[in-house]
């Protein structure tokens, strides 16, 4: 199932975390630790000086860009690079996510901020967000590589980055961790990139994993989750997958896919479930899960129909190998079951004595009592509470005798048929033998049914 969703660049936007972290333009930065400077700085003219003020000044970011670039000819050399590269790096992270060409530009310039300063946080998130956006299905090797540092560096200086010395003046302590958790989310989500992109879906499914722990509103990366687990066919990983697309349709607070794919993903979830299940029971308590869980609970699993009707043939045939009776009692149902079930009926059943072995292994069929009166007994003889036999008695049992067949009892019986329904399907015995029950059943007067 494909979905159009919104291209990662601009999904992170969406997080409170990305203002609080990257707003670089208008205050004095310490962006990144410069190499060691010269004692005093001056500017190589005044036109350089000229060019740094009108930087700092103007508000446009596209023609901010183009008086760091004419800077930058004019002056490749400069005693104030490290601000000309922070404002670079502001520049390009303004424009990058409505203008696509500055994107790869922004990369290089983070990557010249992590030469002097390799666990700048900053430059390290910018290149876990942009990275994946800039190579897309089919990236380059060294990009692959790029990211994956970066974003496992920003994973591990996320502590440092967002401890109490580092927080902003007003700033809330639970809103400060929160915009750690959504930072901490995007490299994961990156690294899970890395990892599809390297045909690892372990690894992506552990980085999805962890970035949903620590931010659980993501619809789109419960999408790319679900998706993967999905297309694994894995009967163990598929309820997972399933729980995934429930969340993203479920989910509608921040960062969630529109209303459109909520619709589509929902409609896609139900029928999806319904397949693997094998009906819409236990549906809809996924669902109300999912409203709060961006991961299903421990011990979740969905029950798979063809896993259940593995299961139930093999305890079935288990049982015919096994029980010597019961195999003769289903092999005639089978019969019966079919398109010529009446002619088998009338040819190899009615008036034969079944199951008519000579032995204690054939010589009766075994049912469990559904309800019982002393005119008539239900049993079920495959299954113990689905009805499959029904006794008749033309005397009723007397007291006593009845007394014996209680609910819930096995019961052995064996006579001849008189008649059947297919479907609900059902073998009516008429005055059969009842091994310990004392009935007025006339003399047997039937053939032993053909084995």
């Amino acid at each position: 199932m494909d979905f159009c969703f919104r291209k990662v660049g601009q999904s992170v936007l969406a997080a409170g975390a990305f203002a609080l972290l990257i707003n670089f333009v208008g205050a004095p930065l310490v962006f990144a630790q410069a190499a060691a400077q010269p004692a005093t700085r001056n500017y190589k003219d005044k036109d350089e000086y000229d060019l740094f003020l009108k930087v700092t000044q103007t508000q446009d970011p596209k023609a901010r860009l183009q008086l760091l670039n004419t800077w930058q000819d004019k002056y490749p050399t400069s005693d104030y690079s490290p601000e000309r590269l922070q404002y670079y790096v502001a520049t390009l992270q303004q424009l990058a996510p409505t203008d696509p060409t500055q994107r790869p530009a922004l990369i290089a310039k983070c990557q010249d901020v992590l030469k002097t300063d390799p666990t700048n946080f900053k430059a390290n998130y910018l290149i876990s967000v942009w990275g994946p956006a800039v190579g897309g299905a089919s990236p380059p090797p060294d990009l692959l590589t790029t990211v994956e540092t970066a974003a496992k560096a920003a994973i591990s200086g996320a502590d440092t980055f967002f401890s109490d010395a580092n927080k902003p003046k007003g700033q809330s302590a639970d809103d400060w961790t929160k915009a750690k958790n959504q930072s901490v989310a995007i490299p994961h989500n990156a690294l899970a990139w890395v990892a599809i992109s390297r045909k690892d879906m372990a690894a992506a499914e552990s980085e999805y994993r962890a970035s949903l722990t620590a931010n659980p509103d993501q619809g789109t990366v419960s999408v790319q989750l679900g998706k993967l687990l999905v297309e694994t066919k894995d009967n163990k990983k598929v309820p997972d997958g399933l729980f995934e697309y429930a969340r993203a349709g479920e989910y509608a607070g921040p960062s969630s896919v529109t209303a459109d794919a909520r619709a589509k993903l929902l409609a896609y979830f139900n029928t999806a479930y319904k397949d693997f299940h094998g009906s819409a029971d236990g549906a809809s308590q996924i669902l109300d899960q999912a409203k709060t869980m961006a991961l299903p609970p421990p011990g979740f699993t969905i029950t798979n129909a063809q896993d259940v009707a593995n299961d139930a043939a093999a305890k079935l045939q288990k049982r015919i190998d096994s029980d010597p009776a019961f195999k003769i009692w289903y092999a005639v149902e089978s019969q019966l079951k079919t398109d010529q079930g009446a002619a088998f009926f009338k040819n190899d059943v009615e008036g034969a004595e079944i199951p008519g072995g000579t032995d204690d292994a054939t010589k009766d069929f075994t049912g469990t009592v559904i309800s019982a009166d002393p005119s008539k007994v239900v049993l079920g003889v495959e299954d113990p509470a689905v009805p499959d036999a029904t006794i008749l008695f033309t005397t009723p049992l007397k007291d006593t005798e009845a007394a014996k067949i209680k609910v819930g009892d096995k019961l052995p019986f064996s006579g001849i048929a008189e008649s059947y329904t297919k479907d609900p399907y059902m073998l009516t015995f008429k005055d059969p033998t009842i091994p310990g029950v004392e009935t007025t059943a006339p003399a047997k007067t039937g053939k032993k049914k053909k084995r």
